[in-house]
């Protein structure tokens, strides 16, 4: 006799076979794996620039298991189970290099290997050179490489966002955070409905750029494309993973309003009524547009990643709230943040006096925020056998500690979720001196990618011990 699995009557391969041939399947095909408990991993690495200080991020009292947040790490209370504090890890670098620190930093903490020159160009030696690029792929695109690793396989092989428009354009140096294994510049999206255009559309088959157009001369979003399939194949979805098919279509719906807003009173098709909410702010007085958005756009870009982890169109995301010489000034983003000089992040951060540091700090407790909230979300979102927060290995770093001294020791550096890799999570862990090198090295293993060392072995000792069970 065949054996039937969660799906009732029908074998769960018929049912993947018949969906997967339809734009509409890449919104169920998430639900049967979940019913099923076979869940991917997925990879989400966010940066925030500028550094920080050991005071304001690391707990300096209680032991492994028991210690109280300091300023920084505040907003994350309610995730400290799911939360692991990595501290002693180093940056893979000199600081007598030529080129931005910056810039160095940031390359070498996703690829672990020293930049290299643009071709064309030469630093003549400068620390303030603005020509660098990576030498070989970073983290992320590597082990998307490695079929072991489980990541490959969806029809958007990563993503890469920023809330940051400078971070778009120009030369990569201090902007860009993943690198393909041809070392080419991967700059990410600044604009979320342009992510999120570009994430939909790519993955619905028989979507060309006319239909795309039409779809939004007609105010039509990209559920309305899939309503008379998603109809059909609503049928044959569990019934324990129906009310999750359509919290997900309403969140879609919700994002997509928010991005590409329609008139008033239009309608769409199944689950296309949501709410019409605001679009991006227009800047006022003497705001940048950056400035004046720069909040909700983090939370679009985010949204947009969160929405496609659950669609498993992708398992591999980098986003950054802004490069190392962000110009933004919270004074315009931030309610009750006093700030007489009117510097921007980048500026502020080489201004060594106490009261700098607390602004510094409210920063760090703002982007911290960002982050928290949508951790929350994924860790109340079901997926297969736990949360989604449960299957995504998230990676929280800077590409400097302090900011005036680009210093490399003791690099800020968070990881959540994660527990189908058995990350060792509720700790606050010293390793002593070990360079990120290692940690990745130890993130490759838990994938099912064993590596001796990870990047330039000066800067590699072998897998961090203990942060993986």
């Amino acid at each position: 006799m065949k054996k039937h699995d969660a799906f009732g009557h029908i074998p769960r391969r018929t049912l993947l076979a018949g969906v997967g041939t339809t734009a509409a399947g890449m919104f169920l095909r998430p639900l049967f794996a979940s019913a099923a408990g076979a869940s991917p991993t997925r990879l989400l690495i966010v940066h925030r620039p500028c550094g920080t200080f050991p005071d304001q991020f690391f707990p300096t009292a209680g032991d492994a298991t028991t210690f109280t947040l300091p300023t920084v790490l505040q907003p994350f209370e309610s995730l400290k189970a799911d939360m692991t504090i990595l501290n002693g890890i180093y940056c893979p670098r000199d600081h007598n290099w030529a080129g931005d620190q910056h810039g160095a930093g940031l390359i070498t903490m996703m690829s672990g290997r020293r930049p290299v020159e643009i071709p064309g160009t030469s630093s003549g030696g400068d620390q303030q050179a603005k020509n660098q690029t990576a030498a070989g792929p970073s983290i992320d695109q590597l082990l998307l490489q490695k079929p072991a690793a489980g990541l490959a396989g969806t029809v958007v092989p990563s993503i890469q966002a920023t809330a940051y428009r400078p971070s778009s354009l120009g030369l990569p140096n201090f902007k860009v955070m993943s690198y393909d294994t041809n070392s080419s510049a991967l700059f990410a999206e600044s604009r979320p409905a342009t992510l999120f255009g570009n994430v939909f559309s790519t993955a619905m088959t028989g979507v060309s750029p006319a239909l795309l157009e039409r779809m939004r001369l007609q105010n039509q979003g990209v559920l309305d494309f899939v309503h008379k399939d998603l109809t059909r194949l609503r049928a044959l979805v569990p019934q324990s993973q129906l009310q999750k098919l359509d919290a997900h279509l309403d969140g879609i719906t919700q994002l997509e309003a928010k991005l590409v807003p329609r008139p008033a009173g239009s309608t769409g098709g199944m689950a296309c009524a949501g709410p019409v909410l605001p679009a991006l702010p227009n800047p006022t007085g003497d705001l940048t547009i950056d400035e004046a958005q720069h909040k909700v756009v983090a939370q679009s870009q985010l949204g947009i990643i969160l929405s496609a982890f659950q669609c498993d169109l992708t398992r591999v995301a980098t986003f950054t709230f802004a490069h190392g010489n962000s110009a933004m000034r919270f004074a315009k983003i931030i309610p009750g943040f006093t700030d007489p000089s009117g510097l921007g992040h980048h500026d502020l951060s080489h201004v060594q006096t106490a009261a700098a540091n607390t602004l510094l700090g409210q920063i760090d407790q703002f982007y911290s925020q960002q982050l928290a909230d949508l951790l929350t979300k994924m860790k109340a979102t079901p997926d297969g056998d736990g949360t989604l927060l449960d299957h995504t290995l998230v990676v929280y770093l800077n590409e400097c500690c302090i900011g005036w001294s680009h210093s490399i020791e003791n690099m800020p550096l968070l990881m959540f979720g994660g527990k189908s890799l058995k990350l060792q999570t509720g700790r606050h862990v010293k390793f002593g001196m070990r360079y990120m090198n290692d940690v990745w090295a130890a993130v490759a293993g838990a994938l099912g990618v064993p590596m001796a060392t990870y990047g330039d072995t000066a800067f590699s000792t072998g897998p961090v011990p203990g942060l993986f069970a």
